[in-house]
C-alpha cells in the first residue's frame, strides 16, 4: 500500500457527503456493544472531524466540530459538552497546522491523527473526572490506536466520491 497522496485532480466535495459520513459515524456509536468491545472501537466521529477539518477547512472547522460533538453527546448519553469540547480542541490544533499536515503522506498523517485522537480521549476522560467520575483506565486509550491504524482506509473511502469518474454524483 502506497502512503503517497493521490496525484490526480479531485472533484469538489458535496456537503451531503460530509453529512452522510457523520450520520454513519453516529449510527456506529449507537450500536449496543459490550464495554470491553466498545474500548476497542475508535471514535469514528472524532476521526471524521479530523478528516474534514484537514481536507475541507473552508467547509468544516471548529464550529462544526463543536456542533457534531453536541450531537455525539446526546447520541451517547454522555456528559453534555465533553465531545463538543474534545472535538473543538482537536479541530483547533489541526487547523493551526493544517497547511503543513495536508502535505504529509498518509503515514505521517496517521501519527498526527493518533495524537489528535489521544488528545480527544484525554479531554473526555478529564471532563468525566472533574465531574466526579472514575478514571477510565488504560484500556480507554486503545480506540485511538485502532483509529490511527484505520486512518489510511478511511481516507481512501472518503476520497472515492471525489475521484474523477469513480461514482456518479
Amino acid at each position: 500500500m502506497a502512503f503517497d497522496r493521490p496525484k490526480e485532480l479531485l472533484k469538489p466535495i458535496k456537503p451531503r457527503w460530509i453529512v452522510l459520513s457523520f450520520v454513519l459515524a453516529i449510527a456506529v456509536e449507537l450500536l449496543p456493544l459490550d464495554a470491553t468491545l466498545a474500548n476497542w472501537l475508535p471514535d469514528f466521529t472524532a476521526m471524521l472531524a479530523l478528516y474534514w477539518t484537514l481536507n475541507q477547512p473552508r467547509r468544516f472547522g471548529i464550529g462544526w466540530s463543536f456542533g457534531i460533538g453536541l450531537i455525539a453527546d446526546v447520541a451517547s448519553a454522555s456528559v453534555f459538552g465533553q465531545h463538543a469540547l474534545a472535538y473543538s480542541v482537536i479541530s483547533y490544533l489541526l487547523l493551526s497546522r493544517q497547511r503543513q499536515v495536508v502535505m504529509y503522506n498518509l503515514g505521517q498523517q496517521t501519527l498526527v491523527v493518533l495524537g489528535g485522537l489521544l488528545i480527544s480521549q484525554f479531554v473526555m476522560a478529564v471532563c468525566r473526572m472533574l465531574l466526579g467520575g472514575p478514571w477510565a483506565g488504560s484500556g480507554y486509550f486503545i480506540g485511538p490506536l485502532i483509529g490511527a491504524l484505520l486512518w489510511p482506509l478511511l481516507t481512501k473511502v472518503l476520497l472515492l466520491p471525489q475521484r474523477r469518474g469513480s461514482l456518479p454524483g
